[in-house]
């Protein structure tokens, strides 16, 4: 293949490999915030309200990860909130619980539906608003529980039954109260824990212990603590059947020096150290699992400042398939980047050819479009569009290649 040398090449993808798994950078976040909720449905990822600049948000973005691109869609239709929570289930997305722009705690339900992106309001839970609580679906079911509400934090635990809309208390979580708990189900059973419990004499408490919920028996039982530090504020998922916690602020609620990543073994109730996410920790940030990826991003940095970072890590088994950095490096120039006029995308196999090329900005929204192209060079005039950052998206075959280019 041939090698050409342009002097400003478009950010390369950065990987850090540690044990031949890797978290992989993808093109920025669009939207800054924390405590978002981030949920996939149909290969596709969502982002929905959070906090920005301490005021809770109705922005709900969608992301694909072909294009490594996020569209904004229209806004949630329920009060703005943040420290709200959500989960999916039988290919529909709930979320629920927060604080609105007047402080005042939630305890509304809201189910999306990805087929005519619509949302729908269902039955309020009868409990105590709430921010943070666990909330995980599982058998047509929700179950929530703990959270922090006017009367501080709780343990009380409710489930909510898809098919008649109706909630009901179950046993309380059978540890003392918290908020922003970890959780996921695995199975037929849902394990919840860790998170930010009252200070005893003044002094911070965020646990470390987990437990699992029964729902058939109703019955709690404890399990593994997480061998490290207690964490709060993080972000969770189950892949399968396992359960993952990942990132968070530590036992002193700061951030940890690595952005700890543990797989949970429900089997031999046993927890694993995987790859650490690059930087620090992060407090608050989102993340959803697609395919045999799991896509991290937003939260605070230990700047407190909302970060634009996002990544990917590999949970299959063996090597990941094809790289966004073999694509980068391999296959595609773009140049000059940044540029006032002109940029000229080629294909580095002489015999490749690509069909379209679009420009987006960074709302998702499309910008240029030239389709029905059969070339292997294409020079793109962006010299009418204002200065910014643009993400271009080329189609070549099966394959979308995306990258971010600069218009000065």
């Amino acid at each position: 293949m041939t090698k050409y040398l342009f002097t400003l090449i478009f950010s390369i993808t950065y990987l850090i490999s540690v044990n031949a798994q890797t978290w992989e950078m993808l093109n920025e976040s669009p939207f800054r915030s924390h405590h978002s909720i981030g949920f996939s449905l149909n290969g596709i990822g969502y982002s929905v309200t959070g906090d920005i600049q301490s005021s809770p948000s109705d922005q709900f973005y969608s992301y694909d990860p072909v294009s490594d691109l996020w569209t904004k869609l229209d806004d949630f239709p329920g009060s703005r909130r943040s420290f709200s929570i959500g989960d999916t289930w039988n290919g529909k997305a709930y979320i629920g619980f927060g604080a609105d722009q007047n402080s005042n705690y939630l305890n509304d339900l809201w189910e999306f539906d990805p087929d005519t992106n619509t949302w729908t309001e269902l039955a309020s839970c009868p409990c105590s608003g709430r921010t943070h609580p666990a909330f995980i679906a599982n058998q047509d079911k929700i179950f929530v529980g703990m959270g922090g509400s006017n009367n501080g934090n709780l343990n009380d635990w409710w489930e909510y039954d898809m098919a008649t809309n109706i909630w009901s208390q179950k046993p309380d979580f059978p540890d003392l109260p918290r908020h922003h708990p970890y959780q996921f189900s695995i199975g037929d059973y849902i394990y919840a824990g860790l998170g930010h419990g009252n200070s005893i004499n003044g002094n911070l408490n965020i646990f470390d212990e987990w437990y699992r919920y029964d729902p058939q028996t109703e019955v709690w039982d404890q399990m593994a603590n997480i061998p490290a530090e207690g964490r709060v504020a993080g972000t969770q998922f189950s892949y399968s059947d396992m359960g993952y916690v990942l990132s968070g602020d530590g036992d002193n609620h700061n951030f940890m020096p690595t952005g700890e990543f543990w797989e949970y073994d429900p089997i031999l109730d046993q927890w694993n150290a995987k790859p650490a996410h690059p930087g620090t920790s992060r407090w608050a940030p989102t993340s959803f699992v697609i395919d045999d990826y799991v896509y991290f991003m937003t939260g605070l940095s230990q700047s407190f400042a909302e970060d634009l970072n996002m990544y990917r890590f590999y949970l299959g088994e063996g090597n990941p398939p094809t790289s966004t950095e073999e694509l980068v490096n391999d296959e595609i120039f773009i140049a000059p980047n940044p540029a006032h006029d002109k940029v000229t995308i080629q294909l580095k196999e002489a015999s490749a050819t690509f069909e379209n090329v679009s420009l987006f900005n960074l709302n998702g929204q499309l910008i240029l479009e030239k389709t029905g192209l059969n070339n292997n060079t294409f020079t793109l005039d962006i010299k009418i569009i204002p200065t910014g950052v643009y993400y271009l998206k080329v189609a070549s075959g099966d394959e979308v290649i995306s990258k971010k280019i600069v218009k000065q």
